[in-house]
């Protein structure tokens, strides 16, 4: 896992060396910077040693330097492509980096055909004159880039791209208005008007004097497969989530993995106990304010005792996040309003170990977060009232939310994107309350409800379900998911992995029925049934918690002064996007408990934290002339 950064044109040392500082959390063991003969590209590396801990310095070459590279990432078969590679190419290191450059030489971009892994690299041929960016196809690396001026650059992060003078730090609207609903901004756009994403699964082309060529290398299909029976289902699923597992053992560091007491990662840790052997540290999160025996940390310490693993808790308190937020929203370079208390245990991970095994992917794959619920109870309470307007929700099976008939009642009759809109943090009508200022109303101009519904309309699923599993995996799963995963890993130097982002099981999972993925009240039924053969009962059956902040009732006293900082009408002012009289009503009502508001407020916060890091204080990340 390292850091990458780079751009075309002559050698400019002292923006390079700031580029590469500005992500040396990314990797703090080495570092490299190489400057094309040709005068017209600059790569640099921070590295975190994973892999080939001697002798995998970058940027690296190939046999008669035609080829440089900078990668990020891992490639988990590598072994297995330089195998097939030996035999036509000598090799200098034991690294996945050089079999990159090998496969390239037979395959051009083609390659990434033969990937298995997450990565995100930047290669360079000399001889053609053309620069290879590439993302892995789940998007679990970063990747962004920009054209500015006459130079091309990218990085793995933004900040870095933020240090040009080139780059004018202008607000995109549309990223905003997105932000604003869904908690984060979704790709390619990012905050910035000038600095894009590369798209997960997708590359880009590049040679002087020509307009960068992006596109995509692969898609899921989610054509419906039979099978059998559902016992042949799971005896594929455990075979690729094991030999998934395995190749991310792949390791010359110690290996350790989280452990909340959930399906997901529980079910990693038993696969790694039961087949691989070792000693594994285990890491949980827990908070101060909530009993032990109503959270995670009860299982997780249940769990580990019957795993015999090593295992660590951090438990984290609420003025822990007010004295780290201005730190956590550099991580991210743009509002995020996500998970962040990943941040708090990698804190911990990097005590003990640099990778750890995780259990994330799985809720996108298989389905258990709270719109999925909605899926099945609105698409019967929709058929009975096309038989009879009349019908009410009694006799509607409900399953499985039978227990929130309000929920089903408040989105009845919506389409899957408005749905999804009004499943955020500021449902439309929402948004537009607090976007009813002179500078907000150019946001509110650009509708998220809109983009959802291309999301969907591209989509081929044959199903609701999985036509919605579709969208959250080509836009909530690389913007939210994936990014709080990368950025507060590695804010702490941390490698993350997860076997359920191996692309095999993706495109396997792809074509599971959602029948088969929520059935009556069982959530990722067809997983869970899988995970029987490691799980005890309870372990299946228990709440989803995950590693949420419990800002509902921190945001009822305990970080009353970092809403007076970020949220006051003085801050607001400064840039006059928000209506001041919506933010005060959304504070009061949450604090009177007359209405739950904590991600909405939330999402403003780390709005205005964002804002007055990155707009009014023009000395972060520093600008290199």
């Amino acid at each position: 896992m390292c850091g990458i950064v780079g751009f075309s044109g002559p050698p400019h040392p002292r923006r390079m060396a700031a580029m590469c500082d500005l992500i040396v959390h990314r990797g703090p063991d080495d570092q490299g910077q190489y400057a094309s003969p040709s005068g017209q590209m600059n790569l640099g590396h921070r590295r975190l040693s994973i892999i080939d801990l001697n002798t995998g310095h970058q940027p690296m070459t190939n046999e008669d330097g035609s080829l440089w590279i900078v990668f990020n990432g891992e490639i988990y078969n590598y072994k297995e492509i330089a195998e097939d590679l030996r035999a036509r190419h000598q090799f200098k290191t034991h690294s996945d980096t050089e079999v990159l450059l090998h496969l390239y030489e037979e395959m051009g971009a083609e390659m990434v055909t033969r990937l298995n892994g997450m990565f995100a690299f930047a290669l360079w041929d000399e001889r053609r004159r053309r620069l290879l960016l590439v993302r892995d196809r789940l998007g679990v690396k970063p990747l962004y880039w920009t054209l500015a001026g006459d130079r091309l650059g990218f990085a793995s992060e933004m900040k870095a791209l933020l240090a040009w003078p080139e780059v004018d730090r202008i607000i995109d609207p549309t990223a905003l208005s997105h932000y604003l609903s869904l908690r984060y901004v979704p790709e390619p756009k990012t905050i910035w008007a000038g600095i894009q994403s590369l798209p997960a699964a997708h590359l880009l082309e590049w040679e002087p004097g020509r307009e960068p060529v992006i596109r995509p290398y692969w898609s899921l299909d989610f054509t419906p497969r039979e099978w059998p029976d559902e016992d042949a289902l799971c005896d594929r699923i455990e075979e690729l989530l094991l030999d998934a597992t395995r190749l991310r053992m792949r390791s010359d560091v110690p290996v350790g993995a989280y452990l909340s007491g959930g399906v997901d990662s529980s079910l990693v840790v038993a696969m790694v106990r039961r087949h691989f052997g070792g000693e594994l540290h285990t890491f949980t999160l827990g908070y101060a304010d909530q009993p032990s025996d109503k959270q995670d940390l009860f299982y997780a310490r249940r769990l580990a005792a019957e795993f015999g693993t090593v295992h660590h808790e951090y438990i984290m308190h609420a003025e822990e996040l007010a004295a780290n937020t201005m730190d956590i929203v550099r991580m991210f370079d743009q509002p995020f309003s996500g998970v962040l208390s990943t941040y708090f245990l990698t804190g911990l991970v990097r005590q003990h170990v640099k990778v750890v095994l995780s259990g994330d992917g799985a809720d996108d794959q298989f389905a258990s977060y709270g719109h999925h619920r909605l899926v099945w109870p609105l698409e019967r309470l929709a058929a009975a009232r096309a038989a009879d307007p009349s019908s009410s929700l009694e006799g509607i099976d409900l399953a499985p939310l039978a227990a929130r008939p309000d929920l089903v009642e408040r989105f009845a009759g919506m389409s899957p994107w408005e749905l999804r809109a009004n499943f955020g943090a500021f449902p439309p009508s929402l948004k537009a309350e607090l976007l009813n200022t002179p500078a907000g109303r150019t946001v509110a101009a650009h509708d998220t409800t809109a983009f959802l519904e291309g999301c969907f309309r591209q989509s081929r699923a044959a199903d609701g379900l999985n036509r919605l599993l579709d969208v959250d995996i080509r836009t909530s799963l690389p913007g939210e998911i994936l990014a709080f995963c990368d950025r507060l890993s590695m804010a702490h130097s941390v490698e993350a992995r997860s076997p359920y982002l191996d692309y095999r099981l993706a495109e396997l999972s792809a074509t599971i029925p959602g029948a088969l993925k929520i059935k009556g009240s069982h959530l990722k039924y067809i997983l869970k049934r899988t995970a029987s053969r490691y799980l005890s009962q309870d372990i299946l059956e228990r709440p989803k918690e995950g590693f949420v902040l419990p800002n509902h009732i921190w945001l009822r006293g305990a970080l009353d002064g970092l809403l007076d900082r970020l949220l006051s009408p003085e801050a607001l002012a400064r840039h006059g996007l928000f209506n001041e009289g919506v933010v005060r009503r959304l504070i009061a009502e949450h604090k009177s408990g007359a209405q739950e508001h904590a991600f909405r407020i939330w999402t403003l916060v780390m709005f205005q934290a964002w804002y007055q890091t990155y707009m009014e204080a023009p000395n972060w990340p520093a600008v290199i002339d």
